[in-house]
């Protein structure tokens, strides 16, 4: 049976799903570039659907991979309307496609008003309404960016510490500068989770929505936060679902 492969290629991993003649998604991926190579790209693929957000260097990995597969590779970019969905940028392409297709893909699942929260190298918070109007958003600093700009700007402060494998926790203080560095990025990515709800319930008067999170940071927010959404890894892979789907 002929499959699609699709691709949504992240600035930092690779996640890729195979959709079946009749419309339904398998998770088969989610690497970062450096692992691609060890996989190979399936014989009975006669399409590949790719959205990317990644630079140069990580989209020629991406080809490289898929060099030698000689069928059409459709890359799919944002568009002002489709599938139920408004764009609602002037300079409607400005939009991360990323951002589109989460959009498209929370919305075709159930239309109904949702803020999507996706926290990876940035964060971004987008609205839609029950009518498919994308409200609009926004976009800040992920958590592993946070604090590297703050060590990249003071190194002196931080000699000899290995930041890249621990965290920080929300609701607590630290009693070093790099666990006050830590805990202070994670406060404001919580901080900012609690604003995006609370913009939704007094400036929107939602009551009745949906909260979608993505994204490696997640697990870092609160309980009873987590507690208040969905978590939805593939959701930008469902969004290119409709346009692979529509062919």
């Amino acid at each position: 049976m002929a499959h699609k492969l699709l691709i949504d290629a992240g600035n930092t991993r690779v996640k890729v799903a195979l959709m079946d003649s009749e419309g339904h998604l398998e998770p088969w991926l989610n690497v970062n570039y450096d692992e691609l190579i060890e996989h190979r790209v399936p014989d009975n693929i006669e399409s590949v659907w790719i959205a990317s957000v990644s630079s140069e260097e990580r989209n020629n990995r991406l080809h490289q991979w898929l060099e030698g597969f000689d069928k059409a590779i459709i890359r799919v970019t944002t568009e002002a309307q489709a599938f139920g969905v408004t764009n609602s940028y002037s300079e409607f392409k400005n939009l991360g496609v990323d951002r589109w297709l989460a959009i498209v893909g929370a919305f075709n699942e159930q239309p109904k008003a949702t803020v999507i929260i996706d926290a990876g190298t940035a964060i971004t918070v987008d609205w839609v309404d029950q009518e498919g109007q994308h409200l609009g958003g926004w976009i800040a600093p992920g958590v592993h960016l946070m604090k590297h700009s703050v060590i990249n700007r003071a190194p002196g402060v931080f000699v000899g510490y290995e930041g890249d494998d621990h965290w920080g926790k929300a609701h607590q203080l630290g009693q070093s500068t790099p666990d006050c560095l830590l805990n202070g990025c994670v406060n404001t990515f919580v901080g900012l989770v609690r604003q995006a709800i609370a913009v939704s319930e007094t400036e929107l008067d939602w009551f009745d929505y949906r909260i979608l999170f993505s994204g490696g940071s997640i697990p870092l927010l609160p309980n009873d936060l987590k507690r208040r959404g969905e978590v939805r890894s593939e959701l930008v892979l469902q969004g290119l679902a409709c346009y692979a789907r529509q062919s």
